[in-house]
Parts: structure tokens; C-alpha cells; sequence
């Protein structure tokens, strides 16, 4: 078999070094995360958003549990996917994930006026997860094939896919303000446009053949069955394999949080006001001023766009840069910086201090993420190239489906603003106050959903049933049990009203209440487990390096059936600390 041509080391050369199926994968891949990244960058606001002001009313509890079984679908099933996908075809697999993906969206539009909103969002996302588990080795099988025959030029290659993943997404934060906003669509209107999107990418499979893997010279016929337990036998053979997958989890432990929890962080306790008034100075925009004046915010999903933004323009650089070191020394110093990037979200919400944490994130993620499927292509045997980028997915799907149950229950408890101000009222709130909102909403004068959301947070079916349950009640017992239940988009106007003046001496305001929660109850602390996860696989990092240098530590085989019983004790392990612990 003739080698690939070498390309020139300049980093033009390397660009120039792809063929048209590359680019063509390149389009579709930014087009897949537009859609994908115009739901993911809001998601974490709508689930929790009170149902008076169109959201999905939830719990971040139940928004955790939504999240880990979204991320299990969608990084597991890549494990087997790949699989299929290089028995049946990369093009058939990009078809069926399409429609899989808009279908999750079309689902995910009814969450709102659903009456049960939980079953609805975890229906809509295992659908999405579904779709984007088959998109990905579907589409990085055809983008190995494509980089293989282009030499030297590996690190280039994945660092440009990973770049469009990021010109998607940074396009992708103005889709959500364009279809609610600007088009007057609501909320439902974001995921629909995200549908459309994404049916975009039928379009391409016509211009390309699938393409055929050079260096394998017999095609598997296996059943369905049979592809599964090859995925799963080849798993667990290889200790490298395994070792990278279990060390690299606790990395993504971390990783995903910085787009399923700092949403809700940011949305939360940081005042962006100051910043979208000095933008609209230097820009000359009088109304981003007065909105400034008006204690008006940066939407979360533009402010964290910078992440996306930095992706875009630099992560060329970076894949250069990244091609001068080994794969494993690269991933360990992006973990490092990552994770201890995560600390400027501990001790304070400021506004420029959430960017600075950000942007040095963002330049671990450039140095880290983009090398697990380098690493894992070039593990693969032949013909098993989806397979084992598939498997670049399961650290993946282990950290952030551990990720996302701990922060959603940690967040509820001692980070979520509402809760906090629940708590303050239920402690300082004045037992008149609640009289008179319940008068209020005897007299018609409040809007039925708030109405309605309070039926359903004191478990009847109609608002007046709800009131009637605090008939008799009186004094702070009274408002403790209001404070328990009331719906979550009143709670920060009646705290307003209701604590006229703060523990600490100050006036009430609404962004008074904020300072004075955050300081006295310290939200950022959520954030050390995953400082101290990344930090730790970032060290075990280094120790894999050295054991996986020497080729009989890597190519190394054993019995199947009993590393899988150690991986599944392991497993059952972590579950039991989580659910005992």
C-alpha cells in the first residue's frame, strides 16, 4: 500500500493538506453544533426558569438527573455506534441521527405548556442525545478516513474539526435572542429553529461518496448483536485503553459544568450590568446604556460565548502548537490549566473575573479536548476507526453524567438564589407581607401562572386550593411555609418587599439581596469537587504517559470478563458513595 503523502510542516501547508471530503465534514459539523449549541448554552436556564416567565418550572435536582441521562445516551452510545457505523456506513448513520436530533427539538418546544415538563425535557433530550451519539462517529469516522491521507498533518486536522465545533457554537449564542426576541417566537421558537438547522445537514450527503478504510482488507458482516459485543470485547481487552478512559473522566468530570452549571451561576449572582454600559460607550450605543442604568444584564449565553468566540479564532494555533508535544503531554497541561481555571468561580461572581476564569479554560479545553480523538485514532486497528473514536466518548459520558447528578443536587441545596431567598424569608421575611400577597391572589390581581405554580409546589390542583392551605396560619410559621412553596418567579420581588432591610444593615434591593446572599452563603464553593477531580486526573495524567510510552504497556491484552467485572465494581463503587455519601 502506498504511504499518504507527508504535508509541508508550515501551517499553511497543513491546512492546505485536506481533501474535499474534510471540508465538507467541516460544514456539516458546524452546522450539527449551531443547532446543538442553540439549545445547550440556554437549556440550563429554561429547565429552571419559573413556568410564569416560560420556562419549564423544574427543580435543578430534576435538571440534574435529565442531564445525567442526556449525557449517558449521548457519549455511551457512541461506544457502540461506531461500531455500526463502519459495518453499515458512515452516510446512513449521519441520516438516521439527523432525524433523531430534530425530532429531540420538536419535543423539547413543548416542555413549557407541558403538564408534566420533567418527562417531556428528558423525552426531547434523550431523543438529542440519541441523534448526536450517532452523528459523532459517523462524522468522525468520515473525518479520520479524511485526515489519514494527509500525514503530519494529525494535530492540524483535529484541532480544525474541533475549531468548527466552536464556530458553530459561537454562532450559535445569537440563535436563541434571534428566535425568542428578535422573531417574537418564545421560547418554543429556539428549539424549532435548531430543527430546521439541523435538517441542514441531509443536504451534503449527496456530494460524497463513504469512504473506505485503506488499510483494512475485509469488511465485518457480523449481526447487530455481534458488533455490540466486538465493541465491548475490544473495550475491555485493552488496559490502555481503559486506564485513559477512567483517568481522562474525571477531566470531563469538571469540563461539562463550565456549560451545564456556570449558566445558572451566572444567571444567578453575576451583575453584568457594568459591562454591557461600558461596551455601550465605547461603542456608542445609548441603549445598551440606559439598559445598563436599568440593572439590565448580558444575556448568560453572549457573556460565556467567549469561550466559543476564542475557539474559533484561535484553536489553529493552538493544534500547531500542541503537534510540537506528544498527545499525552498536551492533554495533561490542558487539564491542569482547565481545572484550575475553575477557582475564579469559588470566591467571587464578578463579572470580569467569570471572563478571565473563561478564557483560561478555554485554553486548557483547546490543548485537552481536541487530543482524545487524535489519541484514540491512532489506537485503533484497522477498520475499527469509528469504533475507537466512539470510545472517545465514554470519558466523555462518565464524568458528565457523575458531573451533572452532584452538581444539580449540590447547586439546589447550596447554590440556587431562589432557595437562598427562600431561606432568608422563611428566617427574616414579615409574616405581613404574606398576607397581603395571598390577599392579592384571592382578588385576581396576580397572573394564573404564578397561580398555578403554586398549586403545583403545595401538590393540588387549583390556585385556590393552594391558598386555602395557609388558612389559619399565622405568624413566622406562616412565612416559613410560604417561603417553601411560592412560585420561583415571585420570589425575588417579594423577598423585596417582605425583608425591607438586610441581616447585614443595607437597604433591600434586588441586587443588594444578591451581594448579601452571596457573601454570606458562599454559592462558589460548588465549585471545588470539580477543581479537585480535574486537578486529579490531570496528575494521574502524567503517570499514564510514562506507563503508555512503552509499546508493551500499550499494546498489552487481557481477559475481557474480568476487567469488566473490575470496571463494573468500580462503577458500583462510585454509585454507592454517591447514593450513601
Amino acid at each position: 500500500m502506498t504511504p499518504p503523502p507527508q504535508a509541508s510542516g508550515s501551517l499553511i501547508g497543513q491546512i492546505r493538506s485536506f481533501d474535499y471530503v474534510f471540508w465538507v465534514c467541516i460544514f456539516m459539523e458546524l452546522m450539527e453544533r449551531m443547532a446543538y449549541y442553540g439549545v445547550r448554552l440556554v437549556a440550563p436556564v429554561f429547565m429552571v426558569l419559573a413556568v410564569s416567565e416560560g420556562g419549564a418550572g423544574l427543580e435543578h435536582s430534576e435538571k440534574g438527573l435529565i442531564y445525567g441521562a442526556w449525557a449517558a445516551m449521548q457519549s455511551w452510545l457512541p461506544t457502540f455506534a461506531g461500531g455500526f457505523s463502519d459495518r453499515y456506513g458512515y452516510k446512513r448513520t449521519i441520516a438516521v441521527s439527523v432525524f433523531l436530533k430534530a425530532a429531540g427539538y420538536a419535543l423539547m418546544s413543548q416542555a413549557g405548556a407541558a403538564d408534566a415538563p420533567f418527562w417531556v425535557m428528558l423525552g426531547g433530550t434523550q431523543l438529542l442525545a440519541a441523534g448526536t451519539g450517532l452523528f459523532k462517529p459517523g462524522i468522525q469516522g468520515t473525518m479520520a478516513h479524511s485526515i489519514a491521507k494527509s500525514a503530519g498533518s494529525e494535530s492540524m486536522g483535529w484541532g480544525l474539526f474541533y475549531q468548527s465545533v466552536n464556530i458553530g457554537a459561537a454562532v450559535a449564542a445569537f440563535v436563541p435572542a434571534f428566535a425568542r426576541d428578535t422573531m417574537g417566537w418564545g421560547w418554543s421558537g429556539v428549539f424549532a429553529t435548531c430543527s430546521v438547522l439541523v435538517f441542514s445537514n441531509l443536504i451534503p450527503l449527496f456530494f460524497y461518496e463513504d469512504p473506505v478504510d485503506e488499510r483494512q482488507t475485509t469488511k465485518s458482516t457480523g449481526s447487530p448483536f455481534a458488533l455490540v459485543q466486538d465493541s465491548l470485547r475490544e473495550l475491555f481487552s485493552s488496559p490502555s485503553l481503559l486506564a485513559f478512559i477512567l483517568i481522562s473522566s474525571g477531566f470531563w468530570f469538571a469540563f461539562h459544568q463550565l456549560f451545564d452549571l456556570l449558566p445558572n451561576f451566572v444567571d444567578d449572582w453575576t451583575d453584568s450590568s457594568g459591562l454591557l454600559a461600558h461596551l455601550g460607550q465605547w461603542f456608542g450605543n445609548d441603549e445598551w446604556v440606559k439598559e445598563a442604568a436599568a440593572g439590565v444584564n448580558i444575556p448568560q449565553e453572549k457573556l460565556l460565548n467567549i469561550n466559543a468566540i476564542l475557539i474559533m479564532f484561535t484553536m489553529f494555533v493552538f493544534a500547531w502548537l500542541s503537534s510540537k508535544v506528544s498527545t499525552l503531554a498536551s492533554t495533561f497541561l490542558g487539564m491542569a490549566i482547565a481545572s484550575l481555571a475553575l477557582i475564579s468561580f469559588v470566591y467571587t461572581a464578578n463579572v470580569y473575573f467569570i471572563l478571565g476564569g473563561v478564557v483560561a479554560f478555554t485554553v486548557g479545553e483547546m490543548l485537552a479536548s481536541p487530543k482524545r480523538q487524535e489519541y484514540m485514532a491512532s489506537l485503533a486497528p484497522p477498520g475499527k476507526r469509528a469504533l475507537y473514536l466512539g470510545y472517545a466518548n465514554m470519558p466523555d459520558g462518565v464524568g458528565w453524567v457523575l458531573g451533572s447528578l452532584i452538581a444539580g443536587a449540590a447547586y439546589e441545596e447550596s447554590g440556587d438564589k431562589v432557595n437562598l431567598t427562600r431561606g432568608l424569608v422563611a428566617e427574616y421575611g414579615e409574616p405581613a407581607e404574606v398576607v397581603r400577597w395571598l390577599d392579592e391572589a384571592r382578588a385576581g390581581k396576580l397572573e394564573p401562572k404564578l397561580l398555578d405554580e403554586l398549586a403545583k409546589n403545595t401538590e393540588v390542583t387549583t390556585g385556590a386550593l393552594a391558598i386555602a392551605t395557609f388558612d389559619g396560619v399565622n405568624g413566622r410559621e406562616l412565612a416559613t411555609r410560604f417561603a417553601e412553596v411560592m412560585p420561583r418567579g415571585a420570589v425575588t420581588e417579594f423577598a423585596v418587599k417582605a425583608v425591607p432591610t438586610l441581616p447585614n444593615g443595607e437597604s433591600t434591593t434586588p441586587a443588594a439581596l444578591r451581594t448579601y446572599l452571596f457573601a454570606a452563603k458562599h454559592p462558589g464553593a460548588v465549585w471545588w469537587p470539580f477543581v479537585a477531580t480535574g486537578l486529579g486526573s490531570a496528575l494521574l495524567m502524567i503517570g499514564y504517559d510514562r506507563w503508555a510510552r512503552k509499546p508493551a504497556n500499550r499494546d498489552l491484552r487481557v481477559n475481557p470478563f474480568y476487567a469488566g467485572s473490575v470496571f463494573a465494581a468500580g462503577v458500583l463503587a462510585v454509585i454507592a458513595s454517591l447514593v450513601f455519601g
